[in-house]
């Protein structure tokens, strides 16, 4: 039976293996560690970072009110026998593409 490590002593050698230019087999067997023991720790530790990297969040709802300036002055579009009064300062994409729709 292998010696028993403390997490920490884990997570150094975990380290020490990604930072080595050892393949994970060839640093197992230069530890003397068992390769399926140094995986399963290493899988566990990982989920145990990240699980300590989340914070609650409550979602918020977050609305956006577009209120428009009073116009001074509208302009008046006749288009078969309807007649639109669209404010002033209305985007011209706008214009272009409400005059296309109802040509």
């Amino acid at each position: 039976m292998g010696k028993r490590r403390t997490n920490q002593e884990w997570q150094m050698l975990i380290k020490q293996a990604e930072s080595s230019s050892l393949s994970t087999l060839a640093f197992c067997k230069l530890n003397e560690l068992n390769p399926s023991t140094f995986y399963a720790k290493r899988q566990q530790l990982n989920k145990a970072d990240v699980s300590l990297g989340f914070v609650r969040a409550d979602v918020v709802e977050k609305t956006t009110k577009y209120q428009a300036q009073v116009a001074m002055a509208n302009m008046t579009l006749l288009v078969n026998d309807v007649e639109l009064s669209i404010p002033q300062g209305t985007p011209a994409v706008y214009l272009a593409e409400l005059i296309g729709a109802l040509s």
